[in-house]
């Protein structure tokens, strides 16, 4: 059996408690799916932009810009 250190101190032994929460866990992961999904959105908002500026450039006959920033990998 668990005692707790200051029960113990005291001289009365109780027991801690066996159950756990698991809410906590279950928050923690929605959460982290929850990011997941929206850095996905926003990488596809990128990729997006990103596609649409280039076939801009292209259509003003700056072909070259526009490659470059196809393949170029921006931060």
């Amino acid at each position: 059996m668990q005692v707790s250190l200051e029960a113990s101190r005291n001289g009365v032994n109780f027991r801690r408690p066996t159950f756990k929460n698991p809410l906590p866990k279950l928050f923690r992961a929605i959460g982290k799916g929850f990011i997941a999904v929206l850095m996905a959105i926003v990488a596809f908002g990128e990729s997006a932009g990103r596609a649409r500026a280039a076939r801009e450039l292209a259509n003003m006959g700056l072909y070259e810009e526009a490659k470059a920033l196809m393949l170029k990998e921006h931060s």
